[in-house]
């Protein structure tokens, strides 16, 4: 299993998105990209993924972006990692590999599937919309 800066970034956006998912105005990358301090290059080819997967849509025009294709409930953090990883899973140990030559007498791998599953869990338990309502509790003015 190997989370990157691609499954932070991405949740990032989509956090940021969820204010906007009532209005279903799009929002542009450039915004987000200013807001969330994430270059707008870097968000273009992390929503490319999250749109081959459904997670968000495209609007063209003047007034274009980017709006969530689901209701921000119904995405779990899970769901965005998979979208936007290379190999989500968690069948495979740190070494990389679904199975190794030594899984059989590993003794760590217990450890590592553990983790792996413990991860996942986490993941799905949480959604976009949780994640928002946790964001605005953070923010500067609710302190």
């Amino acid at each position: 299993m190997r989370l990157t800066t691609r499954s932070s970034y991405g949740m990032r956006a989509l956090v940021n998105m969820t204010a906007a998912y009532e209005s279903q105005k799009p929002i542009s990358l450039k915004d987000i990209s200013r807001s969330e301090e994430i270059s707008c290059v870097y968000l273009e080819q992390i929503f490319n993924r999250l749109k081959k997967c459904g997670v968000v849509k495209s609007v063209r025009g003047p007034k274009g972006g980017y709006m969530l294709a689901k209701d921000p409930s119904d995405v779990s953090a899970l769901e965005v990692v998979a979208a936007v990883e290379d190999s989500y899973s968690g069948d495979r140990c740190l070494c990389g590999k679904p199975a190794c030559e030594r899984s059989q007498r590993c003794a760590s791998r217990q450890v590592w599937d553990e983790v792996a599953k413990d991860t996942r869990k986490a993941l799905e338990r949480f959604s976009l919309r949780q994640l928002a309502e946790i964001s605005k509790n953070l923010s500067p003015q609710n302190s």
